[in-house]
């Protein structure tokens, strides 16, 4: 759960093979809104994350950490 917004959690994923990937952040949680976030969950600068079908596009460099916040529907 995100420490500040009860209606969101906050996902932390990264890179563990040295690779530059894309990958897919899928769930079946009723998301609403999904955006990068920095270690203190306050949004980055890049702003929102496009939901489509297939999920949240994500894209690491070698030993990247993201952070994202995902907002729920209530």
């Amino acid at each position: 759960k995100a420490e500040d917004r009860p209606e969101a959690v906050v996902a932390r994923l990264y890179e563990a093979h040295g690779s530059t990937v894309v990958a897919w952040l899928q769930t079946s949680l009723p998301v609403k809104e999904a955006m990068l976030c920095d270690l203190l969950e306050r949004p980055a600068a890049r702003g929102c994350l496009p939901l489509e079908q297939q999920g949240v596009r994500l894209s690491f460099t070698p030993f990247h950490v993201l952070s994202i916040l995902l907002v729920l529907r209530q």
